[in-house]
This record gives C-alpha cells, structure tokens and sequence, in this order.
C-alpha cells in the first residue's frame, strides 16, 4: 500500500512540473509573439559565502540605435552607458525588478551587458595577427 502512495505522490510531481514547464513555454511564446526576438538572461548572484540566487531576464534583440547611444555614453561613464543599454533592451515587465537587481548589485550590469553585446557581435574570441 505504501507503494501506491510513494507511485501517487511521484506522478502528481511529474504533472504538477509538466505543467509548469507548459506554462512557461506559453509564456515565452506570448513574448516573442510581443516582441520578436527574445532573449533569456540568467545569473546567479552570490549574496555571501552560505547563500546565491539566481535571477532571470527577457531581453529584446537590441537594436543598433541602442547600441550606438552605449558607445556614444560609454566614454562619460561604463556603468550608467551599460545601464541604459540594459534598460533600453529589457522587456517593460521586469523593468522595475531591474532596477531593483542593479541598485543592490551594480556590477550586475557588467555581467548582463557583455552577454547582451554579444548577441550584437561583440566577441572575445577575436584574433589579430601581424602579417
């Protein structure tokens, strides 16, 4: 009997995270229905020694025009340029939450922005050879 309940107990389990999984995959797809293409930013923020969190982004393909205000506000200040090109590129929803990630945790941004630049070209395996 104890069995059944242990078997029970597991496919409610599996269900309950075929769901979720389903709920998400709805809500991705009602994002990039919104917004086009569509990309998820995770980090994993370590607060101290015992304890970390991870955090999670949706982020717009940023468009040239963005990326040219980031350089154009790079040379004033790397920090409030990377903010803005993060702000400019979020999805309005998680705007606030933003916010609120990179007042407590500033060199968040360092971290979201290089991958966010990435996606534009920037590269770190680029290579330069005397010829």
């Amino acid at each position: 009997m104890s069995n059944d309940v242990n078997v029970n107990k597991a496919n409610e389990e599996v269900k309950q995270e075929a769901s979720a999984v389903n709920e998400a995959d709805k809500r991705i797809a009602a994002l990039k229905e919104k917004y086009g293409r569509i990309y998820r930013i995770t980090s994993e923020l370590t607060e101290d020694d015992d304890s970390s969190r991870e955090i999670e982004y949706i982020f717009v393909k940023p468009k040239t025009a963005s990326y040219d205000r980031y350089v154009k506000t790079a040379s004033k200040g790397m920090t409030k340029a990377l903010q803005a090109f993060l702000f400019d590129n979020v999805i309005p929803e998680q705007s606030e939450q933003l916010a609120k990630d990179v007042e407590e945790y500033p060199a968040l941004t360092l971290g979201i922005g290089q991958k966010l630049l990435a996606v534009l070209g920037l590269s770190d395996n680029v290579n330069l050879m005397k010829l």
